[in-house]
């Protein structure tokens, strides 16, 4: 059987070989109809076009790449799954780079994947500011941020609103007759770190607790959570919020390992960023992040934002709910 060409997709999808070719290449607007009729009509003729051929004629190698602090994290693997979901529609492949929170890692592959070799960048960066990022990055290249604001950044940013929940969430720990609550926070360069911890300190100042002493600071990983843990633990706190989903599984985890009962001996706010299973989250109080529609959000602006750079920089911003534990 001989190998479909690119006028066998046309007529089985009824279009010009002109539009297949506007598909494969996204080189010009295609309605979503007639898209996803030719993408359709790809996958049943297991049409294979050139792609090194196509590269050189376009300019295009329908990468995308996806700058991610910590694979490792559920919160970034749903946030992959769901990027994917949505490029993968338009043809596009997506290459996943795991800095591990860190500054110059993030810069060298950067660096490396700007130089022709992907299309564009989903970016949760861990760096200071975009000047950092715009040493080795063209600006025109098509980019999306996510999760994460970097001060002064010129392009498409997508995050999660946390500081309502997370005021909330505090709030009703002290309802609850906690006055002494611990808190274990992040990298401090991060956007989400501050923002949390801002609403956890106007909580407490808001019921004229004190809350300095009550602070540490971790790495946003669960390696920092056990010395943290102990220490405010020692110091009397009778409730405890962990910023982020890792630290607070963490911390729920050494606490039964020291035969400590979460939501029992001692209260526990945490977070939810995933729609996974999830061991331990009945003894929490959560926070929960929109992460299916954060992900989709920013695999459709980078599709857009390819298909239209002239597009004008969007700023989008979803909410975080705050959900009691079940009593």
């Amino acid at each position: 059987m001989s190998k479909a060409s690119m006028r066998d997709v046309a007529r089985h999808a009824g279009v010009s070989i002109a539009t297949v070719s506007h598909v494969i290449n996204n080189t010009r607007f295609v309605k979503q109809e007639t898209r996803r009729r030719v993408l359709d009509s790809i996958r049943e003729l297991d049409y294979s076009p050139d792609a090194v051929a196509r590269s050189f004629k376009t300019g295009r190698r329908n990468l995308i790449a996806f700058i991610v602090p910590d694979i490792a994290n559920s919160f970034f693997s749903t946030l992959i799954e769901e990027v994917e979901n949505i490029v993968s529609r338009d043809g596009f492949r997506l290459l996943v780079v795991n800095t591990k929170e860190t500054k110059q890692r993030e810069l060298d592959n950067l660096h490396i994947l700007a130089n022709g070799v992907v299309d564009g960048f989903i970016i949760a960066s861990t760096l200071d500011s975009y000047e950092e990022m715009s040493r080795v990055l063209p600006s025109t290249l098509p980019m999306v941020f996510l999760a994460r604001r970097l001060p002064e950044c010129p392009c498409d940013t997508i995050v999660v609103d946390n500081y309502g929940a997370m005021y909330q969430g505090v709030r009703h720990l002290i309802s609850l007759g906690h006055t002494r609550i611990g808190y274990i926070t992040g990298l401090p360069r991060i956007s989400t770190t501050a923002e949390r911890l801002e609403a956890y300190q106007a909580a407490m100042h808001s019921a004229g607790l004190d809350c300095e002493r009550l602070v540490r600071i971790g790495d946003s990983m669960s390696s920092c959570v056990n010395a943290h843990l102990t220490d405010l633990l020692h110091s009397g706190c009778t409730a405890l919020v962990a910023a982020n989903n890792v630290m607070a599984t963490e911390a729920m985890l050494q606490m039964l390992e020291q035969g400590i009962r979460p939501g029992r001996d001692v209260e526990l706010l945490g977070y939810k960023d995933s729609e996974q299973a999830q061991y331990g989250l009945q003894h929490m109080h959560l926070i929960c992040q929109p992460t299916v529609a954060l992900g989709r959000t920013a695999g459709q602006q980078m599709l857009e934002r390819l298909a239209d750079p002239e597009l004008p920089v969007r700023q989008t911003v979803l909410q975080a709910a705050f959900v009691p534990r079940a009593r």
